[in-house]
């Protein structure tokens, strides 16, 4: 467990929340007897990348719309801190031009990008045996890249018959033969050497979050396809650049966009349809109607809402057997200066990998990424013990996180799938269920778990709204 001590608590996030203050004018919103007495088009439950871009949609379709969110601020898995005076992400980050859907709304807003300068390390250091080899970070690629065309060439083409189009899952059925593997499954299938499993076991275990064998074989040659089966350019698109102006940034034009009425701090306990519309009751026991319901909440806690009628089967499944992300992204600054530098180690080392954000008065601060244990790697003695192996006489001196998987409202970090979830869970996930819809980076047909994925499915849910309200 985290130690609160150290971590980014509610309160904190609030306080740190930057962006979000400029939209604080839309954000007051009518009590909820006013509320209840309102003709609502259509109420969006879940504040994060996917409900407040459905509700930009729906607002420019002139849709009255009420975007009900749980926690005291918007954003999701995503949020705009500060850390040692920088702007500092502590949740979803990573950006690319070969992510349509964020990029298509970066370029919308007139948003910039800026670099994680340690995604192209200079150096790197990966543990084998218990062992740690540093080189010049073109070996480490090398053999790391020799290793991933292995692990992913399950057809003499490097995965690309599985896979074909990257943002349609469904082109294709011959994913169908994998779904019952792991990754670990995989690699251990692999003619390939101690230091090359070692690397693919560190690569799946920050991928998935966890331990990699609970991670399935599918969703990495999934990710495979959107590097166009080339893990230097998946790299790249996963881990190199971020929005200038913060995830809190598009967040606060989205909702300046659509203008929706926004109640935060309100979390929903049921979801009921009848012929006349949807109901939407919250934990005060406020009922709000409206003619149609989105829900954008995350995979993990979609179960924690109560439908009625309830929920397909294989939606509440897999919610109740959750996705595999469920670690810890952090933040940590050390008393050197070791420039572009990236460390890996396999499971179950408990960080998969880390790497620099930036170098400062003789201090390196890097961002890390650990699968969960009960290790308090955010108290800087216990995590010293750990960066030493990589970097002797090095002593961390500061560090920051938010445990998302504690969250009650979020219960987990990125989505990556378990072993038998593409094909039980997907396509029901983006099934609408009578008037009730379902929005969700979860459900994502190319970068499921990413921003991208969520404003993809936002966009998809809520043009079928409106397409369905206009045809009523």
């Amino acid at each position: 467990m985290t130690n609160p001590k150290h971590s980014i608590t509610r309160r904190a996030l609030i306080k740190a929340g930057g962006g979000l203050a400029t939209v604080a004018p839309i954000l007051a919103s009518a009590n909820g007897a006013e509320a209840n007495q309102r003709d609502i088009d259509v109420i969006v439950i879940g504040g994060g990348f996917a409900g407040c871009t459905a509700a930009r949609e729906l607002g420019n379709a002139g849709l009255k719309t009420l975007l009900i969110e749980a926690r005291p601020i918007l954003g999701g898995r995503t949020h705009t801190g500060e850390y040692n005076g920088h702007q500092t992400e502590f949740g979803g980050t990573w950006v690319h031009w070969c992510q349509p859907n964020v990029w298509a709304e970066m370029n919308r807003y007139g948003l910039g990008v800026k670099e994680s300068v340690g995604a192209v390390p200079d150096t790197a250091a990966w543990m084998i045996d218990g062992k740690v080899r540093t080189e010049a970070s073109s070996v480490y690629l090398e053999i790391f890249t020799g290793a991933m065309h292995k692990f992913c060439d399950v057809d003499g083409l490097g995965g690309a018959t599985i896979f074909p189009q990257a943002h349609a899952p469904f082109a294709t059925d011959k994913w169908k033969q994998y779904d019952a593997m792991t990754c670990v499954d995989r690699i251990e299938q692999l003619d390939a050497t101690p230091e090359e499993k070692a690397l693919l076991n560190s690569w799946v275990s920050i991928c998935c979050h966890n331990d990699p064998s609970l991670a399935g074989f599918v969703d990495m040659l999934k990710w495979y396809s959107l590097g166009d089966f080339n893990v230097g350019l998946l790299w790249d698109r996963c881990g190199h650049y971020k929005i200038k102006e913060g995830t809190a940034g598009l967040i606060d034009h989205l909702i300046e966009d659509g203008k929706p009425e926004v109640k935060l701090s309100t979390a929903v306990k049921e979801i009921r349809q009848d012929g006349d519309g949807v109901e939407v009751t919250v934990e005060s026991g406020e009922k709000y109607r409206a003619k149609r319901a989105i829900c954008a909440v995350p995979l993990n806690t979609l179960s924690k809402v109560k439908f009625d009628p309830p929920l397909m089967e294989a939606k509440s499944t897999a919610s109740e057997q959750r996705h595999t992300g469920a670690g810890l992204k952090f933040y940590f600054t050390i008393d050197k200066d070791v420039g572009k530098f990236l460390a890996s180690a396999p499971y179950p080392f408990p960080i998969s990998m880390f790497w620099t954000e930036y170098v400062e008065g003789g201090k390196t601060t890097m961002v890390a990424f650990a699968s969960p244990s009960d290790i308090d790697l955010l108290d800087p003695p216990t995590l010293t013990t750990y960066i030493q192996k990589f970097i002797p006489d090095a002593e961390v001196i500061d560090t920051a996180g938010f445990p998302w998987a504690e969250d009650e409202y979020i219960q987990g970090t990125w989505c990556f799938y378990r072993k038998g979830q593409f094909t039980n869970a997907l396509a029901a996930l983006q099934q609408p269920e009578g008037l009730v819809h379902f929005a969700s980076a979860d459900s994502a047909n190319g970068w499921r778990g990413f921003i991208d994925g969520a404003i993809e499915r936002g966009n998809h849910v809520a043009h079928a709204v409106v397409s369905e309200l206009r045809k009523a």
